[in-house]
């Protein structure tokens, strides 16, 4: 009886740690952003799943995961993965320790450690250096926004300087040549034709003489008229010697 006992217990000791030996432990380690989303199960069954932001630093577009697992039962079987967010790269192999798979998508990486034989109480230390690459096509999406604006900006302020200008230039038109309208509006015929005459000239000016051969009008009457136009602004007598030169104001 009490070898059957004792065949008993070493049957179910023996079943025991079978059991415990051949059980498999997974942890997988998702990173998201500036955090990482922690996954644990044994025997495939997910029993633990919580966010760990203390396990990865950022400086820049640099990322450093560090994590120390350490086991507190034995499994025949362990799988560590950390499966790395879109745009994350790993920075020149910078893997540690080594014996590990890269996997990727096409648009994610992923590093597995496939681990045999893992007893209770033993350690597993991980460091990851990590690229951004999203930070610098960011920055390059910034950089290219802005000299499009900037380009934008200065076609669209090229034109609309370029219309307020030419609308100053009618302006400035309109207005003249509605004074020429409202000034010779008041004129004489023979005061117009002295004014015509001056607009048809080289420079705007004649000598005084020349307006009196011009117009057919007496030494007098010419004297007269500028005299006049003088006196309304529309013209300049400029004295030399004997005779003058009329200039077109």
């Amino acid at each position: 009886m009490g070898n059957l006992r004792g065949i008993c217990f070493v049957l179910i000791l023996f079943l025991a740690i079978s059991l415990v030996s051949a059980s498999s432990y997974s942890i997988e380690f998702n990173q998201v952003q500036d955090k990482v989303i922690v996954k644990e199960a044994i025997d495939g069954k997910l029993f633990d799943n919580y966010t760990d932001s203390k396990i990865l630093d950022k400086s820049g577009n640099q990322l450093y995961f560090v994590k120390r697992i350490k086991f507190n039962q034995s499994f025949s079987e362990v799988q560590i993965k950390l499966n790395l967010d879109k745009g994350i790269v790993v920075k020149d192999n910078l893997v540690f320790p080594a014996g590990y798979n890269i996997e990727s998508d096409g648009q994610t990486i992923s590093i597995v450690w496939n681990i045999q034989d893992v007893v209770s109480g033993q350690d597993f230390a991980m460091f990851v250096t990590l690229e951004d690459t999203k930070v610098n096509y960011s920055l390059a999406y910034w950089i290219m926004g802005i000299v499009i604006l900037a380009i934008i900006g200065f076609f669209v302020y090229k034109k609309f300087v370029k219309k307020e200008k030419k609308k100053i230039v009618k302006v400035q038109e309109k207005t003249s040549n509605k004074k020429d309208k409202e000034d010779y509006n008041y004129l004489l015929d023979t005061e117009k034709k002295v004014i015509e005459e001056l607009k048809k000239a080289d420079r705007n000016e004649l000598w005084q003489k020349q307006i009196q051969n011009i117009t057919g009008f007496s030494k007098a009457k010419v004297s007269r008229l500028i005299r006049n136009l003088e006196a309304r602004g529309l013209i300049r007598k400029i004295p030399f010697g004997n005779t003058n030169k009329i200039r077109l104001k």
